[in-house]
């Protein structure tokens, strides 16, 4: 039997429209605790979603083994952090 692995889908699905919508609602200065909240207000669907792919790494992992995922609120502040830096660069 083979190694087991994770799916390798879009976890969330239209996330460029998500973030900008998120941010276009609440406006530039959102901060990162407030965009993480609205975020699993508003896509709760899409939080579960990068959840259960962060179950999923970590259960597949060797035990004493970094998963190749971060933890589920550190997913949403690297999405938030890149968002930001895109703005600005523009």
């Amino acid at each position: 039997m083979g190694k087991k692995h994770v799916v390798k889908s879009q976890i969330i699905k239209d996330k460029k429209d998500k973030i900008e919508k998120i941010f276009s609602d609440l406006g530039k200065s959102l901060n990162l605790e407030g965009f993480i909240k609205t975020f699993k207000e508003n896509y709760p669907e899409d939080w579960n979603s990068i959840v259960k792919r962060y179950k999923e790494h970590k259960r597949l992992s060797k035990k004493g083994k970094k998963y190749p995922m971060p933890e589920p609120d550190k997913y949403l502040e690297n999405i938030y952090n890149n968002y930001i830096s895109t703005i600005s660069d523009s």
